[in-house]
């Protein structure tokens, strides 16, 4: 008992006086700068000594909103520098290509070891993959490749609409799909054929977007429970895609996929493994969810599920008019390009739309890992600080769209754009230079998973104890990442004559 009360006695004061030293060199980075006349963000007030501004784990839209009433603020999470952008500067956080994406996501959700880039690299992980990260992604996502992968695609996702049943939690079944298709886009064509191990990879990814906490943000280099739970995962998602690897090798054989891409372009097992969790977690983790609000939106509107329904069955009768097959069949006609061809859809498109913008409520981050101090619209970014905006000072702002917690694609029509009112109003899938690089691909997915379930089956919206509800639950805006609703939202699925 007293070797417990020495220790806190001696080491809670060394960590004082450590964070004492940090916040005199957080200033003195901000003072001694060589960029002349430029603004230095002050400091906010909402915060604790020593570890910072705490306030923004457990709401993030109220902290930033509140911060940012006077323009940008800078602030700190333990030692992590943070700068939050208000909405007056979205043009200048959106369209400057410096500040990293990915790095300052991995730092904001707990993903990294370290702050440090360096580190990271000295380790041998880099999500970036010296910045090649966006090429093979792109290269993945060409037509040309998905065109030549759809009748698996499309398979795949007939297999989810017929094994649904009566009821179904889509933000299960629906994100899962979403999971298979895009491993065989960007992953491994063998692991999207297992549905068993399939499965086993998105929990393993599930539960890695889960496990980032307050703690592994605030304290990367401590070998907490949740920094070990969160290696393990990721020694589990290594494990899966080296045996992938091994067992071609091994037999010789050439998939032809996206793997064989990638071993084939010089990236080993651990670099394999890296960019596959960076791609997931560029797309699945929102496209899954979003596809799942799509279909809960449609059913708790019925008038917009009947016209998105007509909509689309047109849209197949286009290439396929023989309605007597069943509608997977005709499916097979459509190329990727016709699926994606903007104004092809257009109230499906306006639909979509505004699930992207009502749902998606949580902050963007952007880390100034250049090595130097850089100026953003008069503003000084010490090096290794992150940037931080809210999507919601856009998609839920009244000065920008008409009642921004009502569901109402109208807003998007000819006659209102509310979109266009005010320039970059519109974030779900980026802006400026920081745009999804799979952004078609995502919408390709969830027209097509809507096509099959709308054509196969009557929707109604229901809770989890099978009770019909006529509205989705309120939008949460505090939460870190796109999350299922609060209370659970179900669908009743009637086949349909």
């Amino acid at each position: 008992m007293l070797d417990a009360i020495f220790l806190l006695s001696t080491a809670l004061p060394a960590l004082a006086v450590y964070f004492t030293f940090w916040l005199r060199r957080f200033h003195k980075v901000k003072t001694t700068t060589d960029l002349e006349g430029l603004s230095i963000a002050p400091y906010t007030s909402i915060a604790y000594p020593i570890l910072g501004s705490l306030q923004y784990f457990s709401g993030h839209w109220d902290f930033l909103r509140t911060a940012t009433r006077n323009g940008a603020v800078s602030f700190h999470l333990a030692t992590q520098k943070c700068i939050a952008v208000p909405v007056e500067q979205r043009h200048e956080f959106f369209n400057d290509s410096r500040p990293a994406f990915a790095l300052a996501y991995a730092v904001m959700l707990g993903a990294t070891p370290s702050m440090n880039k360096d580190f990271l690299s000295s380790m041998g992980f880099d999500i970036t993959l010296g910045g090649r990260s966006n090429k093979f992604l792109s290269a993945l996502v060409r037509n040309q490749r998905i065109n030549g992968n759809l009748p698996t695609l499309y398979r795949y996702a007939d297999e989810c609409i017929k094994g649904l049943g009566t009821q179904t939690n889509p933000f299960d079944t629906i994100y899962r799909t979403i999971f298979r298709l895009t491993v065989n886009t960007i992953a491994a064509s063998s692991i999207a054929a297992s549905p068993v191990l399939c499965d086993t990879l998105s929990k393993i990814f599930h539960e890695l977007d889960q496990s980032g906490t307050p703690a592994t943000i605030l304290f990367p280099w401590f070998p907490g429970w949740e920094r070990m739970q969160r290696f393990y995962l990721m020694k589990q998602f290594y494990d899966i895609m080296t045996a992938a690897i091994q067992e071609r090798k091994i037999e010789g054989r050439n998939d032809g996929d996206p793997m064989q891409y990638l071993i084939d372009a010089g990236l080993s097992s651990l670099e394999i493994t890296q960019f596959t969790l960076a791609a997931l977690f560029a797309g699945i983790a929102n496209t899954g969810i979003v596809a799942a609000y799509f279909l809960c939106d449609l059913a708790t509107h019925p008038e917009y599920l009947a016209q998105v329904r007509e909509e689309l069955n047109d849209f197949v009768s286009q290439f396929n008019p023989d309605e007597s097959l069943p509608l997977i069949d005709r499916v097979q006609s459509i190329t990727y390009e016709d699926w994606i061809t903007a104004g092809v859809l257009p109230v499906t498109d306006r639909c979509l739309k505004e699930t992207l913008r009502l749902r998606i409520a949580t902050p963007l981050h952007r880390l100034n890992n250049s090595g130097r101090d850089i100026d953003i619209a008069g503003t000084l970014v010490p090096k290794d600080t992150i940037l931080t905006f809210h999507s919601s000072f856009m998609h839920h702002n009244a000065d920008i769209y008409q009642e921004p917690l009502i569901w109402d694609p109208e807003r998007f029509n000819e006659e209102r754009m509310e979109d266009k009112v005010q320039p970059m109003s519109f974030a779900a899938w980026g802006l400026g230079k920081h745009q999804c690089l799979g952004q078609k691909f995502a919408k390709f997915e969830i027209f097509l998973l809507t096509a099959l379930i709308v054509s196969s089956y009557d929707m109604q919206a229901i809770d989890k104890d099978s009770k019909p509800i006529k509205q989705m639950p309120p939008v949460e805006l505090n939460n870190t990442v796109i999350s299922p609703p609060n209370p659970e939202v179900h669908l009743r699925l009637v086949p349909r004559g």
